[in-house]
């Protein structure tokens, strides 16, 4: 029997995948167990490399989408069990979508998913495991005033952050905690994490060189390459953007075929300027209140700056 799991490769959805496996898992890991790290953009198609002889498939901090939802019901007819775990407020739309017999959904507007795992599922937790569930709130914005769940937060953060695309690296951070290894000490994570500051610094700076303010927000872009030298970064960076101008925050990237747009704010601003922005132009979009995403068909750079900019405007009207 085997069994998979798709998650967010990122530090909310990897800590979310050690203490699914920790408590649920444990006796299959890691030899029959099948882990796909991904995005939720192209979470419907990352999650094809999981074995097709599964017989249990879970989900975990993956924003639903059509594409998603669509290919969980289509899993569905081979499987025997499939369980969706997020905390995603855009994910809250397509929940009447999965009204399948063998898909159950855990949702909730969760400070993190394994906050949300911590008080549905209620398993048993000893203080290492507690404490990363408090990581894991730091690391979807939440303030901690613990110096040591901040440190390891922005270490993991930043250690993933360096190269999203490793995929290894995230089972590597799942496995040192199944072993309830000390993260703050971890060579490899260290390593990583100090590389990946650095160019946040770096990037930081660009932002704060080039950005516009329009209606109390702050607008930046990126074109193609630039967007290349900090994939992994940008969602950090508008965080941390946000905090050090105490305003709003748009991120404007290009990439390969598609511009991606990164949104903070301190209220409910960025989900609207995201929603909006998908439905005006077509493309998806998903996140939280305060930091949403979207991804918009391909178009020139100062294009994009133009209609994202009228969206912003209408977006602070109604506020």
């Amino acid at each position: 029997m085997r069994h998979g799991i798709v998650c967010h490769g990122d530090c909310d959805g990897v800590i979310s995948a050690f203490i699914y496996i920790k408590h649920y898992m444990r006796d299959f890991y890691p030899g029959k167990i099948d882990i796909v790290f991904t995005q939720p953009w192209r979470a419907h198609i990352d999650a094809r490399r999981v074995s097709s002889d599964i017989d249990a498939l879970v989900l975990l901090d993956l924003a639903l989408s059509n594409e998603l939802v669509n290919f969980i019901k289509l899993i569905s007819k081979s499987i025997n069990k499939i369980i969706v775990i997020d905390h995603h407020v855009s994910s809250k739309t397509f929940l009447n979508e999965l009204n399948v017999s063998n898909v159950k959904i855990i949702w909730s507007k969760a400070s993190s998913t394994p906050h949300l795992i911590k008080d549905v599922l209620k398993p048993l937790m000893n203080p290492y495991e507690e404490f990363l569930v408090k990581v894991a709130d730091v690391c979807e914005g939440n303030e901690t005033r613990d110096p040591d769940v901040a440190k390891v937060a922005d270490l993991i953060k930043l250690s993933i952050a360096r190269d999203p695309s490793d995929l290894d690296y995230m089972k590597y951070l799942v496995d040192i905690m199944l072993k309830n290894k000390d993260i703050s000490n971890d060579n490899e994570v260290i390593k990583r994490a100090k590389v990946a500051k650095f160019l946040l610094k770096r990037l930081l700076k660009l932002l704060s060189e080039r950005s516009l303010e329009i209606s109390d927000i702050k607008i930046a872009a990126l074109d193609l390459s630039e967007s290349r030298i900090y994939a992994g970064l940008l969602g950090i960076a508008a965080t941390e953007f946000s905090k050090m101008c105490k305003k709003d925050v748009i991120l404007i990237r290009r990439e390969e075929g598609k511009i991606v747009v990164t949104a903070r704010s301190v209220s409910d601003r960025a989900f609207k300027i995201c929603q909006l922005l998908s439905k005006r132009l077509k493309g998806k979009f998903g996140g939280h209140a305060e930091a949403a995403s979207t991804t918009l068909p391909d178009m020139s750079l100062d294009n994009a700056i133009k209609l994202i900019i009228e969206v912003a405007k209408d977006v602070v009207k109604r506020s």
